[in-house]
């Protein structure tokens, strides 16, 4: 059990949060054997060691340190493990998708229709191209057939883990990735929409930090006037086409000195959408 010395640790301090320290040194300092990523890079919450989800813990990555060439992590103990994850099934599940007819033309489709098999990335460009993601998130009507962007890269920033407690930990040059991002305008004001998508046949869950880390990420680059906007993607493919939940979650606002927690990134508008024949 990798995290057991820590979370005794832990406990024996009454740490919510442990303090940051390199993978291989904790693995080493224990005497254990572990694959970074397989240990620190959780997505989802049927990822989580069964010891830290019994513990109501989540392990977070961050990034490296200068003059280190190993990956930092911490522990983050909350009353509910569900604080740090999107649960499908609690979002979604009360939900009947609408059938949403496009109202593009074909052409600007038929190339999806070729795919014998989507990915997350073709998902998102399908659910942008045929204007169910404007429909979605309430965008003003644009001719322009909005292309995102993806990608990923490193980044700095800074984050609460904990809403109530003070702890601030910090990301440094880690690698964060980019589902999608594109500008768009709502209420007569450019919005900036950072997408995580997953895509798949059935319900499952998605880390809140894969959405919070690529919105810091980007927060940084941009002025106050422009929101951000966070959106969980979760597709589902059926017999008749694609299922597709949108989880909108609030604005994140560039200001001086604001930390944004990964325990309040909660979704404020849910809904869910039907494309026939994909």
């Amino acid at each position: 059990m990798i995290f057991q010395d820590l979370l005794q640790e832990m406990q024996a301090k009454e740490q919510k949060v442990s303090i940051p320290q390199g993978f291989q040194d904790y693995v080493n300092a224990n005497n254990l054997k572990a694959n970074t990523a397989a240990s620190i890079s959780i997505d989802s919450l049927k990822k989580l060691p069964k010891i830290l989800r019994d513990q109501n813990t989540m392990v977070l990555r961050l990034g490296s340190r200068p003059a280190s060439n190993q990956t930092y992590f911490s522990l983050v103990k909350s009353n509910n493990v569900n604080d740090f994850f999107f649960n499908d099934q609690a979002l979604f599940g009360q939900l009947q998708p609408e059938l949403f007819l496009p109202n593009v033309s074909i052409r600007s489709l038929f190339a999806f229709q070729l795919l014998p098999k989507v990915t997350e990335t073709s998902v998102v460009n399908l659910a942008i191209a045929s204007s169910l993601m404007a429909e979605a998130l309430n965008l003003e009507d644009d001719k322009t057939i909005v292309v995102p962007a993806t990608g990923q890269s490193t980044f700095t920033f800074n984050f609460k883990p904990l809403a109530n407690e003070e702890v601030v930990l910090e990301h440094i040059n880690g690698q964060v990735e980019i589902d999608a991002v594109f500008v768009a305008k709502r209420g007569g004001k450019e919005h900036l929409f950072v997408i995580e998508a997953k895509h798949g046949d059935k319900f499952d869950s998605l880390a809140k930090h894969k959405l919070l880390y690529p919105s810091l990420s980007l927060l940084q680059k941009l002025p106050s006037s422009m929101p951000i906007v966070p959106v969980y993607l979760r597709s589902i493919k059926t017999e008749k086409g694609i299922d597709f939940y949108i989880a909108e979650c609030p604005c994140i606002v560039n200001q001086q000195d604001e930390l944004y927690s990964l325990d309040t990134l909660s979704p404020c508008k849910v809904q869910a959408l039907h494309l026939a024949n994909y």
